[in-house]
């Protein structure tokens, strides 16, 4: 184990845990402790704790908000405690009151076990079971208060919490800017190189790991550190022997002329992974009580550690979330722009819209979860944290920044982001280049004609070809693995075929969908438990989650093991 994360607390029980905790930093002056994880472009702790020092606190959120950089912090002086995290909550703040005084922890179980708080919130745990993660600011557990993309917390004696959100990523297209107008594609490609000077910057010369897929976001990363000229980079790619995802991006590797190495999953051995005291162990570290932890890379990770072929003091860059900030996740039936012929909407209907578009896309782990009852509890969840944090309905053909808004707040900051917490578990630091500030307002302002399908990302990437590896050459089709499998999926599809497409997207999911795993995920539950599945699971998540609520002491739907529904 790498360490464990912070933890204080306000007078008159003052506490300092910090100290010797691995990417935790310390500075004092003027009588202001300063706590910093991450990293800042541009400044650094010392300066900063300077800077806040000759600041009233009340001031002090106001530069929080102007620093550049993916980090948390904590600033104490005398009784006042200010907690604060970046843009993307990309490292956890928690907090709680203990009866005597407010408690800070970066680590949520700690907390909560300090707290003695195990009441379970029941729509979070709704939430959680039918995606993943919680809904708004919510943990798991009642008195357990998880700080949101962009917020601060201020903590002073006597008072209650002064929570407050510097920064939000909720869309305002500029209608004024046409998609197809060339100037958009080259001040794309301008922020994205100037996003990655930055990135070099911070590095101080440090090598460079990047989990390489065939898509196209950990390709930009490759392709931009090799058009600044940065050679000392290995990509590894990981999952089953011949994946379609390994082999595109061993083509990649080896016409950027960078190292890669591969590291193999199979059914068996992530299985031992899930089961294993260590995964547990870093369940513990990662677990931030409002979404299951993020297992994909940690055997790969961990393998290529205890290997030599990452050493430490190298940085892992990864191409997380290119394809949702670039507008990729937008549901069809919000890709309305000015001029189409939807007609006018009523309010409701419009609610309605945005938050089916929620429910298909992320609050589908189980189908049997997927009743009237539970849907109305969701979109009512949904509509809430849209009107009160995104100020509710704008123009009609802006309803798909709503949507964006939510899964950035839930899905992406509490569950793909949290992914970092397996590296820093093995010993490593971490960049986000394509969650940089720079992206997100770039994002932020682009027309919905251009984010549409990913349109403005593809053809700017594509023009600009950098690394000489964007194209049609470059496009590789997904195929199936084990190789042995298709004759027999390809059978079975035939019989079904006078069934239908629903019968045999069932049957493929219950048959072969383990099977089929590139990343072998499935095997945190037996092939023959996911065989007889008739709850109706999406895919290897499904499981996940129910094996991390069930270490709460709750069934894979939310409630209390042993109720009755």
């Amino acid at each position: 184990m790498t360490g464990e994360d912070a933890s204080v607390s306000t007078p008159p029980h003052a506490q300092c845990e910090f100290d010797g905790i691995p990417g935790w930093r310390r500075c004092e002056s003027q009588g202001l402790t300063l706590w910093l994880k991450g990293y800042l472009s541009g400044d650094n702790a010392e300066g900063l704790a300077r800077h806040l020092a000759a600041l009233p606190c009340e001031d002090w959120a106001q530069t929080v908000a102007g620093l550049d950089g993916h980090f948390a912090l904590v600033a104490m002086r005398g009784g006042e405690i200010l907690a604060a995290v970046d843009r993307i909550a990309s490292i956890p703040i928690f907090y709680g009151f203990d009866g005597g005084a407010w408690r800070v922890d970066g680590n949520a179980r700690r907390l909560a076990a300090g707290l003695d708080a195990t009441r379970v919130n029941p729509d979070a745990a709704l939430a959680l079971a039918m995606s993943g993660a919680t809904i708004g600011s919510a943990t798991l557990f009642d008195g357990i208060e998880a700080l949101g993309a962009g917020e601060t917390v201020l903590l002073t004696p006597g008072q209650e919490p002064q929570r407050r959100r510097l920064y939000l990523y909720m869309p305002r297209p500029d209608h004024s800017i046409s998609a197809d107008d060339p100037e958009l594609r080259r001040r794309l490609a301008d922020v994205t190189m100037g996003i990655f000077e930055k990135t070099v910057a911070s590095l101080e010369g440090r090598a460079v790991a990047i989990p390489l897929s065939a898509g196209l976001d950990s390709r930009l990363v490759a392709c931009a550190l090799k058009e600044l000229g940065v050679e000392n980079v290995t990509c590894f790619s990981y999952g089953r022997r011949g994946n379609f995802e390994a082999e595109g991006a061993r083509r990649v590797a080896a016409r950027l002329g960078y190292d890669w190495v591969f590291v193999e999953h199979t059914p068996r051995q992530q299985a031992a992974t899930f089961a294993s005291g260590e995964c547990r162990a870093f369940e513990a570290f990662a677990d931030p009580l409002n979404a299951i932890p993020f297992h994909q890379d940690f055997y790969a990770v961990g393998s290529l550690r205890a290997d030599g072929r990452i050493p430490g003091g190298t940085v892992i860059i990864n191409g997380q979330s290119g394809d949702y900030i670039a507008g990729n996740h937008i549901p069809p039936s919000l890709c309305t722009v000015p001029g189409d012929s939807l007609g006018d909407l009523s309010e409701e209907a419009r609610w309605v819209r945005i938050t089916s578009a929620l429910l298909d896309k992320h609050y589908d782990l189980w189908k049997i979860l997927r009743n009237p009852e539970n849907e109305a509890r969701i979109s009512r969840l949904l509509r809430k944290e849209m009107e009160t944090t995104g100020g509710g309905l704008g123009k009609q053909e802006n309803d798909f920044a709503l949507y964006e808004m939510s899964e950035c707040l839930n899905r992406q900051i509490k569950y793909v982001v949290a992914g970092q917490r397996s590296y820093e578990w093995h010993g490593y630091d971490w960049r986000l280049p394509l969650w940089d500030n720079d992206f997100l307002d770039f994002w932020k302002a682009a027309p919905l004609a251009a984010k549409a399908g990913r349109r403005l990302f593809r053809e700017t990437f594509a023009e600009c070809n950098w690394g000489g590896v964007w194209g049609g050459e470059w496009e590789f089709p997904q195929t199936i693995t084990p190789s042995w499998l298709r004759p027999v999926r390809l059978a079975a599809k035939l019989m079904h075929a006078p069934l239908g497409h629903a019968r045999w997207h069932r049957f493929e999911k219950n048959y072969f969908g383990w099977a089929m795993d590139e990343v072998c995920n499935y095997a945190v539950a037996p092939y023959g438990r996911v065989a007889r599945d008739r709850r109706g699971h999406r895919n290897a998540t499904s499981w996940h989650a129910e094996k991390y609520l069930a270490g709460k002491g709750l069934g894979f739907d939310g409630l209390p093991l042993g109720s009755i529904a």
